[in-house]
């Protein structure tokens, strides 16, 4: 599994997990349920990483965080499509605690950011 911490400038943390097997849901479990993630949404992450190619983005804004895990992937292609697919989640959290609409240009600007400061950690699952 490989760990991420992304920072939004201060504004808000994200936690992030990429190739994430149901071995590491021990670390996860607890990490999701003190971000005060509920059991049975917990139970989804748990059949998540179960299966190739699945994500999913636990967002608690009352802490400025999130939590993005990634499971294995069959392709780096496919890893870019589940990444960018919970960063769009991701984005919706932040621009809707900021109140800061979508479709502006700081909208597209946070999606960039995103993934500018995820490079080093995701590169080897883009490029293997």
């Amino acid at each position: 599994m490989i760990r991420d911490y992304l920072d939004i400038d201060s504004h808000w943390g994200i936690l992030a997990y990429y190739d994430a097997t149901p071995s590491d849901f021990s670390q996860l479990g607890p990490i999701l349920r003190e971000f005060g993630c509920p059991e049975q949404e917990i139970e989804k992450a748990w059949h998540t990483l179960h299966r190739p190619n699945k994500a999913f983005v636990w967002n608690a804004p009352w802490t400025r965080m999130s939590v993005m895990v990634v499971s294995p992937v069959t392709h780096p292609a496919q890893f870019l499509n589940s990444f960018m697919h919970e960063t769009d989640h991701l984005q919706d959290a932040i621009l809707s605690y900021y109140r800061v609409p979508q479709g502006t240009e700081d909208a597209a600007y946070l999606q960039g950011y995103i993934g500018q400061i995820a490079y080093d950690a995701i590169l080897p699952l883009l490029c293997p």
